[in-house]
């Protein structure tokens, strides 16, 4: 199992999931199946997915907590509960399937469509290897971009006003330090 899921081409899959529309939507990744792993998809050496439907959940509410209870007994250090929706009366069954998550430690990943969850699979296929600096904000380290970082977070500031701000004040200390009637004063 680790030899395969190692490969970049391949998601593996647990053979009770081949009749699963969403498998057709896979196109950038190989599909192979196989027998006797716990979870329903490997997308790498340390990463599984546990699929579920709201209504399958629906009809056999028990079969996921079952199923997160054998996935206790495997090491994976990002565990993905993946989740069609795809039902309008999906209240009650989201908050049980919500709560299975937490309690399981597991990520939850909502889809919309099969096409959406074949796309988070080959996502996560794809950016195995990747650490959180590839999906992180890219700031540019220069003294306006750093202070437009800072200073947007404050609800009613916008860039314009942070530029506004920096050509009256100078640096971050002198507008901390501006009385409030010299803010008031930018335009």
């Amino acid at each position: 199992t680790e030899e395969l899921s190692m490969s970049a081409e391949i998601i593996v899959n647990e053979s009770r999931q081949k009749g699963n529309p969403l498998l057709k939507e896979i196109r950038h990744v190989k599909v192979v199946y196989m027998k006797d792993i716990v979870p329903d998809f490997i997308v790498g050496a340390s990463a599984c997915v546990m699929f579920i439907s709201v209504r399958f959940h629906m009809l056999k509410p028990e079969f996921l907590s079952r199923r997160l209870a054998e996935l206790k007994t495997v090491q994976f250090r990002l565990r993905v509960l993946l989740c069609l929706v795809d039902n309008d009366d999906h209240r009650e069954a989201m908050h049980a399937i919500n709560l299975a998550a937490i309690r399981s430690e597991c990520t939850l990943i909502l889809a919309h469509s099969s096409r959406e969850a074949a796309r988070f699979l080959e996502c996560f296929k794809a950016y195995e290897h990747n650490n959180g600096a590839a999906i992180k904000e890219k700031i540019d380290k220069d003294h306006i971009s750093k202070l437009t970082d800072i200073l947007t977070t404050i609800k009613p500031l916008n860039k314009t006003d942070v530029v506004t701000l920096a050509r009256t004040f100078g640096s971050f200390r002198n507008i901390v330090n501006a009385p409030q009637s010299q803010l008031q004063e930018c335009p």
